[in-house]
């Protein structure tokens, strides 16, 4: 394996947000309204203020900050220009009717509510709402803004977003549609908080933050997706990294940027996991005086996220391990983890970056990877500029010498594979066609593991290795992986030990694998078993990173290599060198704790028998390199 960082290129460069360029692009986004009431709940709100409070611009009203118009173009950084049709319907029966039907029951009222709109105004001109693009959550071509506001928070189905794929008499599609009321128990005016969350899901597809078990804090009253009162929050850093909402800064690799942020929203730092660009941190400066942050805990500081959307869409996992943990995180300056801990306290000053507060792989809450990988960002020299600027800096490394290209499938062939359902053979794992997956059906009685052996045709030295379950929603759909093996072979014959073992997320997301460079023809993927003791399993797409053994007397490869098997190990790991010369080798904690250290050693045996479960980093030096490896303790 290369040496893993390169010095860095330190580049101090000042950003003012007064210079970035907005996109500004105030697109149109109409959607429809209805205002359902009941015989016994009637409307509480009038048609000129309903509209008011959706459609306008300039509208006060006590504890309304913003109109549902104004927050999104703001949240948006006037990308978006979001406006209504609005119309009323009273439902046939009372509310008491529609609390005892179960949900997707009760949503059908929505739908007769629709309908009723088709044949009261049989002029109203469909065409001009908004549909789902390609690019946008929910099927292409149906109604991208459907909102239901009730009089009355019983009936089945309000306060939640739903996907329901209706077709209505007229043949309009809704794929998403989303319901709510404009004073939630829990309110004592209208401040919209309710209405702009459930929009959040249904226009845009944003998860909850919160924790829907209700035993941790989720993000709290960091995000509208979480939070709720007494004002309505902003979206959050990484809801607009999703859309490209404002100005996202990327520092390049290699580098020391030096940032000065405005805490307005408009502009936001975003840095990805370069083995997984849906796993990022971003950074973003508040202002508890600024419009929706009357709860942020600090006068003026830095909120750092950390987001990784192989997680489930509910912050329910937060035990703060590589597999347990939120799908949208805040990392706590202090350490404390008090939103994951429980409700309360439910965030404070603790979890702001201030001056003094260092965000860096050794750390507490430390920049790595939830793999335990060490990221090498580092955000330090924090500064508050007047009472709205926050100046900081950001190290990111070079990305290591060994983040090899993806290995063309071109030549692949299948060897062999456990019996697959007709029309999903093994061939269909490497097609480079996410719509179409290899799949071991139902009522098959094959034992695990359910193995892939796939011979490359050529020998390649490789170190990543990636794998993505299928996305379908219809049979057969599930067999997602829960524990794996991966084996690889020169010969096909003799596979050895695992190169890598563990447990995957329950996901259709592209997820990755790394491990220190072994050379093979073959690999075999073993799915050792699925979710739930699932018979089946799929698999989507198998793709690998590395180069080809003959051109490793290229000058970008060193022939210089030390290698750690077995890895995961549970009592004993050896290390493998050609390097003729003694080693030092200490082993850390992904925390940065040194737990190890030994000098003068050969290629011996390592006794890691006494080590807890987990993941550590192993650094091993000699007269000529350095080199970082993970290893991972069953």
């Amino acid at each position: 394996m290369k040496t893993l960082w390169i010095s860095l290129l330190i580049i101090f460069i000042t950003i003012e947000n007064t210079n970035f360029a907005q996109t500004d692009a105030n697109s149109p986004l109409h959607g429809i309204t209805i205002y359902i009431d009941y015989p016994d709940t009637p409307a509480s709100v009038t048609p000129t203020q309903l509209d008011s409070l959706i459609n306008g611009i300039t509208y006060n009203e006590e504890g309304v900050e913003r109109t549902f118009r104004k927050y999104w173009h703001q949240q948006t950084k006037r990308n978006l220009d979001i406006t209504h049709d609005i119309f009323f319907y009273t439902a046939p029966e009372s509310v008491s009717y529609y609390e005892a039907l179960p949900w997707y029951e009760g949503i059908l009222l929505w739908q007769d509510a629709l309908e009723n709109i088709i044949t009261t105004y049989p002029d109203y001109n469909w065409d001009d709402l908004s549909t789902h693009s390609e690019e946008d959550p929910g099927p292409t071509g149906a109604l991208r803004s459907v909102m239901i506001i009730s009089s009355a928070w019983g009936p089945a189905g309000v306060g939640a977003s739903h996907g329901p794929n209706w077709t209505l008499s007229n043949g309009e599609s809704i794929g998403s549609i989303y319901g709510s009321v404009l004073q939630a128990p829990w309110d004592s005016d209208h401040n919209l908080f309710m209405t702009l969350h459930e929009s959040g899901h249904g226009i845009f597809g944003f998860p909850d933050t919160y924790d829907t078990d209700y035993d941790s804090g989720g993000t709290s009253f960091y995000t509208l997706m979480s939070g709720g009162k007494p004002d309505v929050e902003p979206i959050g850093g990484p809801f607009s990294v999703e859309y490209n909402w404002g100005h996202i800064l990327e520092p390049e690799t290699g580098t020391s940027t030096t940032i000065t942020l405005r805490a307005d929203g408009d502009s936001i730092v975003a840095i990805r996991n370069p083995h997984d660009p849906l796993e990022y941190f971003t950074i973003e400066a508040r202002n508890e005086d600024f419009i929706g942050n009357s709860r942020f805990p600090a006068p003026l500081g830095l909120l750092i996220w950390h987001t990784d959307t192989k997680v489930n869409n509910s912050n329910t996992q937060q035990d703060m391990t590589p597999l347990l943990h939120y799908h949208h995180s805040i990392e706590q300056a202090d350490g404390l983890f008090e939103l994951e801990g429980g409700l309360e306290p439910g965030g404070n000053e603790g979890d702001i970056y201030l001056p003094g507060n260092t965000f860096t792989p050794t750390s507490t809450p430390n920049s790595n990877w939830w793999t335990g990988e060490n990221s090498g960002i580092q955000i330090t020299a924090i500064e508050l500029i007047g009472d709205n600027q926050v100046r900081f800096t950001v190290s990111i490394p070079e990305i290591h010498e060994d983040h090899y290209p993806e290995i063309s499938q071109d030549d692949w062939t299948l060897v062999s594979s456990t019996p697959p359902q007709v029309g999903y053979e093994g061939e269909k794992a490497f097609d480079g066609n996410l719509d179409t997956y290899y799949h071991v059906p139902w009522g098959n009685t094959e034992p695990r593991s359910h193995d892939l052996i796939i011979d490359l045709n050529n020998l390649y030295t490789i170190n990543e290795f990636y794998y993505t379950a299928n996305s379908n929603f219809s049979p057969p759909w599930e067999g997602r992986i829960e524990n794996y093996e991966l084996y690889i072979s020169e010969d096909g014959a003799d596979w050895g030990l695992p190169i890598a073992a563990g447990t995957l997320f329950r996901t259709e997301i592209k997820q990755y694998i790394l491990f220190p460079e072994v050379s093979g023809r073959y690999i075999k993927f073993a799915a050792v078993n699925s979710f739930d003791d699932d018979v089946r399993t799929s698999v989507a797409e198998i793709n690998l990173k590395g180069y080809l053994t003959a051109e490793a007397e290229l000058p970008n490869y060193t022939q210089n290599t030390i290698t750690l098997y077995p890895n995961p190990t549970q009592n004993t790991l050896y290390i493998r060198s050609n390097l003729d010369e003694k080693m030092q080798l200490k082993i850390y904690s992904t925390n940065g704790d040194l737990i190890a250290s030994m000098d003068d050693i050969t290629n011996n045996a390592i006794d890691v028998s006494h080590f807890s479960t987990g993941i550590y980093l192993i650094r091993i030096s000699t007269a000529q390199k350095t080199e970082l490896f993970k290893f991972t303790k069953n």
